[in-house]
């Protein structure tokens, strides 16, 4: 199962309300993979299904790390 699968299964299974942190450290994926991730993230947060924001713990110049994804 491809990381996109199991991201898109865990936002469906959340609820209403239901924040879920995801980190490219737990994913064991590179920070421009995670910046990428976060770009296909972003466009599907667009139908409205839920929300992202970034949670950076770094410079702003390193990119982020952290997405909080809250279902609607």
């Amino acid at each position: 199962m491809d990381i996109l699968t199991k991201i898109s299964g865990k936002i469906d299974h959340l609820n209403t309300g239901e924040q879920w942190s995801i980190r490219a450290q737990d994913l064991w994926i590179s920070r421009a993979d995670f910046q990428s991730l976060s770009m296909y993230l972003s466009k599907e947060a667009e139908k409205g299904k839920f929300s992202i924001q970034s949670n950076d713990t770094f410079s702003p110049r390193l990119g982020g790390t952290e997405l909080i994804v809250t279902k609607h």
